[in-house]
């Protein structure tokens, strides 16, 4: 009996040490939510397409230095998604005429992040030179760092990822990523970075698209 209240006294006091470890151990964790997907749109409309990698977007403009400029990310993203075909914004912005009033595109961003629709729809201009059926567009919707009073700090991030047809200038699949972290080592850039691979990884997987082979 002595034996078995030592054995059991001894797994308490582990599991007790356990459990702090646990709740004082840093946490990062993240969240997708696919808000929404057209009727039509499926893992066939991605088939052999090439989807354009827009700047991600914030509410200080697009964000075209560091690990998050668009031509790295493009490198990144089309590695976590070899069954898609992808291109960066220096690609899509290049399919322009040179004389093309550049601000213009700039315009076309802002409409995008602000989710004005039909200001973003009715710009003929751009559509007409975009080179790729589709269009990748990430924008940073919300970031926070809160210190608590230990000085403890809670970061939390979210990103939504809208995914443009330019044949019907609507948006087919659209999804946020939640990102969320009591580390105080853990860089915004990072937090953002994860989400965007974890929205990727969330595009439809390609499927053949019968009907369209040539015999």
């Amino acid at each position: 009996m002595c034996i078995l209240l030592l054995m059991y006294k001894k797994f308490l006091c582990c599991a007790v040490v356990m459990l702090a470890c646990f709740g004082c151990s840093p946490r990062v964790s993240y969240s997708v939510r696919t808000l929404h997907v057209d009727q039509w749109f499926s893992g066939r409309n991605l088939s052999n397409a090439v989807i354009a990698i827009l700047p991600l977007q914030s509410a200080k403009g697009p964000i075209v230095v560091g690990e998050l400029e668009s031509d790295s990310m493009a490198v990144t993203i089309q590695n976590l998604r070899p069954d898609l075909r992808f291109a960066s914004y220096g690609e899509f912005e290049g399919g322009f005429p040179p004389r093309f009033d550049k601000r213009e595109i700039e315009k076309f961003y802002k409409a995008l992040f602000s989710e004005d629709v039909l200001r973003a729809k009715g710009m003929d201009s751009v559509w007409k030179y975009a080179g790729q059926p589709y269009i990748m567009v990430f924008s940073l919707v919300d970031g926070a760092s809160i210190r608590n009073m230990d000085n403890s700090v809670f970061k939390q991030v979210s990103v939504r990822c809208d995914l443009w047809s330019r044949e019907g200038r609507e948006v087919v699949w659209r999804s946020v990523c939640k990102g969320v972290s009591d580390d105080g080592n853990v860089d915004d850039s990072q937090l953002i970075a994860e989400s965007v691979r974890l929205l990727t990884e969330a595009l439809p997987k390609t499927m053949p698209n019968y009907g369209r082979e040539s015999w």
